[in-house]
C-alpha cells in the first residue's frame, strides 16, 4: 500500500470514539497517514490528537479557534492534501458511524475518480438510526434523485477521492460549508464527467455523545438542492 493516501477525519468533541476509531484503523495494517480537523473541541479531542502526534507517525492536525462547519473541515482537508502530494484522500465520520473496514475495499476502487459508501444499495443500512433520522435522510435522498437524477447517496461523507484524476479548482466552486458540501461537491464532479461508483456499506448510530446533524441541516441542504440546480450551468 502506498503511502501517498490521506484519512481525513473532522472532529467534534469525539475524545472517546476517535480513541477507538484510530485503534481500528491500525489494525488494517495499511500505510496511511491521517488529518484531524478539529472545531475547538472542549472534551479533550485535542489533547488526544496531540498524544497521537507525539506516540504515532504520520499524525497532523488542523485546530480551528471557532466552529466552521462540517463542509469547512471536508474543503480545508481536501486543500492540506493537494498541497501536500497525497495521490488519494479518504473522508469519514470520526463518531463510528463508519466502520474502518470499509477502507480496504474502497481503496481497492481508487481508479475511479470517486468512491462513495452507499446505504441504499441494500436493505437494512442504517441499524440504530432513529425513525425520524431515517426519514430526513431518505426525503434527502429522494429529491436528490429527483433533481439530478442520481442515485449516488449524495450526504454520506464515506468517501475516496482519486486526487491525480481530479482538479483541486472543484473546491473553489463549492461555497457551502455545512452538509451542503456533501452533494454540491458530487454534483460538480459529475458534471465534469468524472467517474463516480458506489459501494454498499451499513451505518451505524453514533457510539458515544450527540449527533452534530440538526434539523435545520437536512432542511437546509434539501432547500439548496433546489437552488443549486439553477447555479450548477455557470460553475462548470
Amino acid at each position: 500500500m502506498t503511502n501517498k493516501t490521506l484519512i481525513i477525519l473532522p472532529t467534534l468533541n469525539e475524545s472517546r470514539n476517535i480513541r477507538f476509531l484510530f485503534k481500528e484503523i491500525k489494525k488494517l495494517k495499511l500505510n496511511l497517514n491521517y488529518l484531524f480537523i478539529d472545531d475547538n473541541s472542549k472534551d479533550g479531542t485535542r489533547q488526544y490528537i496531540r498524544y497521537l502526534k507525539k506516540t504515532e507517525k504520520n499524525i497532523n492536525f488542523i485546530f480551528n479557534k471557532t466552529r466552521k462547519g462540517i463542509g469547512r473541515a471536508h474543503k480545508d482537508g481536501l486543500i492540506w492534501a493537494y498541497r501536500n502530494h497525497f495521490d488519494y484522500a479518504i473522508t469519514m465520520d470520526s463518531d463510528l458511524a463508519h466502520h474502518p473496514k470499509y477502507i480496504p475495499i474502497i481503496l481497492r476502487k481508487k481508479l475511479y475518480s470517486v468512491v462513495i459508501g452507499s446505504r441504499y444499495l441494500k436493505k437494512n443500512s442504517t441499524p440504530g438510526w432513529s425513525k425520524l433520522r431515517i426519514f430526513l435522510i431518505k426525503s434527502a435522498h429522494f429529491f436528490f434523485k429527483k433533481i439530478y437524477n442520481s442515485d449516488l447517496d449524495s450526504t454520506n461523507a464515506f468517501r475516496l477521492y482519486n486526487l491525480k484524476l481530479i482538479n483541486k479548482n472543484f473546491i473553489k466552486k463549492i461555497k457551502y460549508n455545512d452538509y451542503e458540501f456533501f452533494f454540491t461537491s458530487l454534483v460538480i464532479l459529475k458534471e465534469e464527467n468524472h467517474k463516480i461508483i458506489q459501494i454498499p456499506m451499513i451505518i451505524s448510530g453514533r457510539s458515544h455523545g450527540n449527533s452534530k446533524m440538526l434539523l435545520k441541516h437536512v432542511f437546509n441542504s434539501i432547500k439548496t438542492m433546489f437552488l443549486f440546480y439553477f447555479d450548477i450551468k455557470n460553475l462548470t
